[in-house]
């Protein structure tokens, strides 16, 4: 029982340390070829978003407001997914559900 409380514990630390790694990593998401680019960190944070100025002239909203949730919405998508995916490595086997962390 010992043993196994020592590695739970030790697992854990190694969690917390990877979480704030992850805070530093990013991922990056574009959308409408490149014209709407968006950098997210594994802390689920908007980082950065960059539009091409020549959506600007379009005056087309609709479009725009599209173009930039679906940037954000698939680099928030990678930004999981490389966590799930960091955590599993740490966790193995165990089993946990996507997306506990």
């Amino acid at each position: 029982m010992g043993k196994m409380l020592k590695q739970v514990q030790k697992m854990q630390s190694q969690m917390l340390r990877l979480q704030e790694e992850l805070k530093g990593r990013t991922v990056e998401a574009a959308s409408g070829g490149g014209a709407v680019r968006c950098v997210v960190s594994g802390a689920h944070e908007l980082c950065e978003l960059v539009i091409d100025p020549a959506l600007l002239e379009e005056k087309d909203v609709e479009m725009l407001q599209d173009l930039i949730m679906a940037a954000v919405n698939e680099a928030m998508r990678a930004a999981e997914k490389m966590v799930n995916d960091e955590m599993g490595k740490i966790t193995g086997g165990m089993g946990l559900p996507p997306g506990i962390f």
